[in-house]
């Protein structure tokens, strides 16, 4: 808590905004992470697959790539009771001087878990329709917003109408009919009224883009602000805006060899390329260490 206010403190100072992110991973996890060797917890007892991949940690500094480990499904109590941590933690983060908090709904952990039907098995009203789904989604975010107020929450999503055999990390889920998923989600949090929807996109080379129809039917349906990220050019953050589908992009890889990405997109200057060998973990070479234009 107090490392965080430290962080906060900086920016807003620098009369920055600063939301904390919250996740679960449910099943994404292995048991050397968890209390007493414990099975990770998800909706269903079902393993996220041979190519999903943890980092554990295999000595003092030092850690490895694992397979997740098979998980055990919650208990009706359970997933009240991370509800309730979810709020808890929303409260930590106010404390902490976040101004908000950005649920993260995406990418195959807890949430997304709970929304998919490959991942999804239950029996009970956590599972089975799409409705029933989506009920711990609504849950989580009410209980979010009830804390730190709907117009300080954000979800994050990443809705794949497809997949990549790719080597990389952990995608997330591939629906059977993402549109409908995905677009029946937004009505939920259009309903609960929050602040902005993050739509993480398909990020590898050659990914294919978002369907059109998904995009405009998305801002059809919420009123709130729509951000869009995943390897986005200035080109495209531009023809998307144009659009009026989206209100914000987000850029991650460039920022980090950018650090005044915003003046260089505004003067069209060139951008710093990203050295990916320095992306994950190490020292401050690769992170604070990329120079300003000019």
């Amino acid at each position: 808590m107090e490392g965080w206010k430290k962080v906060t403190r900086a920016v807003h100072e620098k009369e920055g905004i600063i939301f904390a992110q919250l996740w679960h991973v449910g099943r994404v996890s292995h048991n050397s992470l968890q209390p007493g060797n414990a099975s990770p917890v998800a909706p269903s007892a079902i393993p996220a697959g041979e190519n999903v991949k943890v980092f554990i940690e295999t000595g003092p500094g030092e850690g490895a790539l694992a397979t997740a480990s098979c998980p055990r499904a919650l208990e009706k109590e359970e997933i009240s009771e991370i509800v309730r941590m979810y709020a808890g933690a929303a409260q930590n983060a106010l404390d902490a001087g976040f101004d908000g908090v950005e649920i993260h709904c995406a990418n195959g952990y807890l949430v997304n878990q709970f929304m998919s039907s490959h991942s999804n098995k239950r029996e009970d009203e956590y599972g089975g329709s799409l409705h029933n789904r989506l009920r711990f989604l609504r849950e989580v975010t009410q209980a979010v917003a009830d804390v730190v107020g709907k117009d300080r929450v954000g979800v994050r999503f990443a809705p794949l109408f497809q997949t990549t055999d790719e080597v990389r990390v952990y995608l997330g889920l591939v629906e059977d009919d993402p549109h409908e998923t995905y677009t029946e989600a937004v009505k939920i949090l259009e309903e609960i009224g929050i602040a902005y929807i993050s739509l993480a996109e398909a990020d590898w080379d050659d990914a294919p883009e978002l369907p059109e129809a998904f995009r405009a039917e998305v801002r059809k349906l919420f009123s709130g602000v729509i951000m869009y990220a995943g390897r986005y050019t200035q080109e495209k953050a531009e023809r998307i805006i144009g659009a009026g589908w989206g209100d914000i992009i987000g850029f991650g890889r460039p920022f980090i060899a950018n650090p005044d990405l915003p003046q260089r997109l505004y003067h069209e200057w060139p951008l710093n390329p990203v050295d990916p060998t320095t992306m994950y973990g190490g020292t401050a070479k690769g992170y604070t260490d990329y120079p300003a234009f000019g």
